[in-house]
């Protein structure tokens, strides 16, 4: 065949996969009713609910002290502060740099925060096996949690501290799914901007080491990636803790004195239950 011959067929070739392909109006529909499209939808509602509620709560509502609080620290950022890790400090700074100082843009990146938490509950539930329906109640169930709705609609500290956790989480459920070790870099690096963002951030590290030491996934430890994990997020996490070392370790004090005037004490009992109302009830077996 000679050159014209094969510019016709691979023509003919062309066309003939256009019409074979559906109109992309249908394509659309059917990614949307897909289980991923359905979950990035939840996803994309979070974040508009959250940005909505703001912008109509102008001229309402203020500021929660806190986000004053935290823009302050912004204007004087450092690797440490006496009350809270210096994440939000940043987020804060670059926040009012990039979109300014209202409430709506204070409040941009938490609202994207909660879109993440949705996003990533639908991934891990099909990355388990689970099929449309399941991703979509994974997903449903974290955009309804109350204590979400609260924490994704102002600016702290608590808003990103589920999406470090889940992401470490998505992260470990690849690694024992799959086997793919070097994911433990990323849990590291991901871990360490955890801890950066609040230090509660090594409860769940201290619990991920616990778990794989009694379940047969402790072979992982045999592996130098999860070590080399373990040092990304020790670098990352160093210079925050260079500073509480220099300044008297403050936040072991702060939560010294939290706990004694501040805190209330509950049973083991009552702190589940309580945390039944914190997800829903309805979600919470869940």
């Amino acid at each position: 065949m000679g050159p014209l011959g094969l510019e016709n067929h691979r023509g003919v070739a062309v066309a003939a996969s256009a019409l074979e392909r559906p109109p992309f109006g249908a394509r659309a529909r059917a990614w949307l009713a897909s289980g991923t499209g359905i979950v990035v939808s939840l996803a994309a509602l979070a974040c508009l609910v959250h940005l909505l509620v703001n912008v109509f709560a102008r001229g309402r509502y203020g500021f929660f002290r806190d986000e004053l609080y935290y823009a302050a620290c912004g204007e004087h950022l450092g690797w440490g502060y006496v009350d809270h890790a210096p994440l939000v400090a940043l987020i804060a700074r670059i926040t009012r740099s990039l979109l300014g100082s209202s409430l709506v843009a204070l409040r941009f990146f938490p609202a994207l925060a909660g879109g993440a938490k949705v996003l990533l509950a639908g991934w891990m539930a099909r990355e388990l096996g689970g099929r449309r329906f399941a991703q979509m109640l994974a997903a449903l169930t974290v955009l309804l949690a109350p204590v979400y709705l609260a924490f994704d609609n102002f600016l702290s500290m608590n808003a990103f501290e589920p999406v470090f956790w889940m992401l470490c989480a998505a992260c470990a459920l690849r690694i024992a799914r799959c086997g793919e070790q070097k994911l433990w870099l990323w849990f590291g690096l991901v871990g360490g901007l955890g801890i950066l963002n609040k230090h509660s951030m090594l409860f769940f590290g201290s619990g991920i080491l616990v778990g794989l030491l009694l379940t047969p996934e402790r072979k992982f430890l045999r592996s130098r990636w999860i070590w080399l994990g373990g040092l990304v997020a020790m670098a990352v996490f160093l210079p925050n803790l260079i500073w509480e070392a220099r300044h008297g370790w403050p936040t072991l004090e702060i939560l010294r004195i939290v706990g004694e005037v501040k805190n209330t004490h509950v049973s083991p009992l009552a702190f589940i239950l309580q945390q039944t109302l914190l997800t829903l009830p309805l979600a919470a077996p869940i």
